[in-house]
């Protein structure tokens, strides 16, 4: 019996050699197929144009309901295989109710590091992890993985094959990328890493390539998909132009972009008191409010990543180190207003949200964070997840606490109000930003009609973006909108 079972173990042996020894032929199959070993080799550069379909993922109105979407409506992206280097310069307009319906241009580029093009051109040079992010973009072209994968010195493997698909992995600078390959074609079908998301953690990222162009003999995809989790798509891309070795504008990034010290990121936690015993944690672009009760304080708001939560817990501490901190009440899942979620697990505190996110929280609580660890994969704990459907009241002898949920909204459909009656405050996120000028607010007269159906006694709004504002604001923003 122990003899068939090391044989077992030898056949496993012998066919794992044979898919890595095949790695190489798969490879110069691919390229065959693409136009030959020595066309892939030689080539340059490779100008792409078109337009699209961009995303907003964590931003839907429900955690399982589909993505907004952006439409790209210019795409040029230069890719310099020669130099490693690459720039993208596109245009995107948002297909769905924003305060912000202007067009964004977005210029975005790597050059040994990972840099942004801001509004008045100048550069700035992003941090380490930006940096893998976009070097990863030219191995995650098909051109770019085969030039590759056909260095003498790559570490390939071809791995067992599924049905018509033949599969080949590339380790290359600490990342893993995995080519899926028709065997009919022998073209790519796809090309799958997996990528640290601030709040998902390890996700797979895939770009498919369903349409493919030949250009100067050479073949190339001219339909690109990236999807997150086999299910999210992220971004479409139609070619309309492909330039192969032509001329380009220099894309180097100035040496002082390349040399220059990162500027370290500085959190600043702030603590205004709006009434006895109630603050406003601000200094950045998003808000949580502490809570004062009997014998604990509730935080209302985890926003962006650890980075911004953490320290914002710390605070709360400091403002009253004789009582708990033991509850987060959470807005809604947005991912830049639940992106302190786990965080907020890890310190131990019950999150409190819409009945609508409590599925997707308690999933969140057993993600894994392999890749870029957080706090709660470094100190692993249970967590409890409370959801909230309708209205529930906190209170205690100190003070009362009523979380409604907000119906109708467009902007989300899972998404909780926190109003304080005894103060008369309403914390709100997302509904009514206050502007610096009179500018239409597409929530505001829901969130307006939310208070009055519950009959609400409200003098202060309190955003979790911007400032403070008397009640009278939102009404007279809400009559706006509504005109």
């Amino acid at each position: 019996m122990r003899r068939a079972w090391s044989l077992g173990i030898a056949l496993v042996s012998i066919a794992s050699s044979a898919h890595a020894q095949t790695g190489r032929e798969l490879v110069e199959r691919v390229a065959s197929a693409m136009g030959g070993t020595r066309r892939v080799m030689a080539m340059k550069t490779l100008t792409l144009r078109g337009t699209g379909e961009n995303y907003n993922f964590g931003q839907n109105r429900t955690p399982d309901s589909e993505l907004p979407m952006f439409a790209v409506t210019k795409f040029v992206r230069v890719m310099d295989f020669a130099n490693s280097r690459w720039r993208q310069d596109q245009t995107r307009e948002p297909r769905f109710v924003t305060a912000n319906t202007a067009p964004q241009r977005q210029r975005t580029g790597f050059d040994v590091v990972a840099y942004d093009i801001t509004s008045d051109t100048s550069m700035r040079r992003l941090g380490v992890r930006p940096t893998i992010e976009r070097r990863s973009e030219l191995i995650f072209h098909p051109i770019g993985f085969i030039r590759a994968a056909l260095d003498p010195a790559a570490k390939l493997e071809e791995l067992a094959p599924r049905a018509d698909v033949r599969r080949l992995r590339l380790d290359v600078d600490g990342e893993r990328y995995t080519m899926s390959v028709d065997t009919h074609t022998m073209l790519p079908l796809q090309i799958e890493r997996m990528i640290p998301h601030a709040m998902l953690g390890d996700v797979p990222l895939v770009s498919e390539f369903p349409k493919w162009y030949t250009a100067s003999d050479i073949r190339v995809p001219i339909q690109i998909i990236q999807r997150i989790e086999g299910r999210w798509v992220v971004s479409k891309l139609e070619l309309d132009g492909v330039k192969v070795d032509g001329d380009i504008v220099d894309i180097t990034a100035p040496e002082t972009i390349k040399t220059d010290p990162l500027i370290p990121v500085t959190i600043n936690v702030t603590a205004d008191s709006l009434a006895p015993g109630v603050w406003l944690l601000g200094g950045g672009s998003h808000h949580s409010v502490l809570i004062e009760m009997n014998d604990h304080l509730i935080l209302v708001e985890a926003p962006q990543s650890d980075l911004r939560t953490l320290p914002v817990i710390q605070k709360a501490r400091t403002l009253r180190p004789n009582k708990p901190l033991r509850t987060l009440i959470n807005t809604h899942h947005h991912f830049d207003h639940a992106g302190g979620v786990r965080a907020a697990m890890a310190e131990g505190l019950t999150v409190i949200t819409q009945n609508g996110n409590k599925a997707f929280f308690d999933g969140l609580s057993r993600r894994r964070f392999s890749i870029e660890p957080d706090r709660l994969s470094k100190s692993p704990r249970s967590a409890t997840v409370e959801g909230v459907t309708d209205k529930r009241r906190i209170a205690d002898g100190n003070r009362v606490v009523d979380l409604y949920e907000i119906r109708g909204s467009i902007h989300s459909g899972s998404i909780l109000m926190v109003h304080l009656p005894a103060e008369k405050l309403l914390i709100e996120a997302d509904l009514y930003t206050p502007p610096a000028v009179p500018t239409p607010m597409p929530f505001a007269a829901n969130l307006l009609e939310n208070i009055q159906n519950r009959k609400l006694e409200v003098e202060r709004i309190v955003p979790v973006h911007g400032r403070v504002v008397p009640f009278t604001d939102l009404q007279t923003a809400a009559g706006s909108a509504a005109r």
